[in-house]
């Protein structure tokens, strides 16, 4: 009966192996929270943050939600930031969630380039991984060094975390 335990109910489904009822679940707190962007702000956490396989899979989906907007920082957060806290898909041994965010620095820092470089800070710790994580993810922050003018925030964060 209020917020915390609702979530919370709905994070224990959207984690288990009851997809149907989860995708239900879903669907029905979308529905009654549409309109308060701060809930579905959570809602969108809740589903980027699942550490069921697919996590990226179910991340790309959520991009194009309707209720989602790259120009919205809470909307990001709630996305791209919960998706880096995902342990096991961020930190997919082929790199694809390294890429993934990657992508969507570049396309941030032509947005809100405060956001974009904090956006980039998991993949700035790369030493604190083994040799082929740190590879793949130095590799990530490379591209985004090399991928075009960059703003004066990004810039300094790819260069610290190079430098080291």
């Amino acid at each position: 009966d209020n917020m915390t335990e609702r979530l919370a109910a709905l994070a224990c489904l959207v984690n288990s192996p009851f997809t149907d009822e989860a995708e239900h679940a879903l669907a029905s707190f979308a529905e009654r929270f549409e309109d308060d962007p701060l809930v579905m702000d959570q809602w969108f956490s809740v589903q980027a943050a699942a550490a069921l396989p697919d996590g990226l899979e179910r991340v790309e989906h959520l991009l194009k939600h309707p209720a989602f907007s790259i120009k919205n920082p809470n909307k990001v957060r709630a996305v791209v930031g919960a998706f880096t806290q995902n342990t096991p898909n961020f930190h997919a041994i082929d790199g694809s969630g390294y890429a993934f965010l990657a992508d969507k620095v570049i396309k941030l820092d032509a947005l809100n380039p405060q956001m974009a470089a904090r956006m980039l800070s998991p993949l700035t710790r790369w030493q604190r991984f083994d040799l082929h994580q740190q590879e793949m993810m130095q590799s990530q922050l490379q591209r985004v060094r090399g991928s075009g003018d960059l703003s004066a925030d990004l810039f300094e964060v790819l260069e610290k975390s190079l430098a080291v």
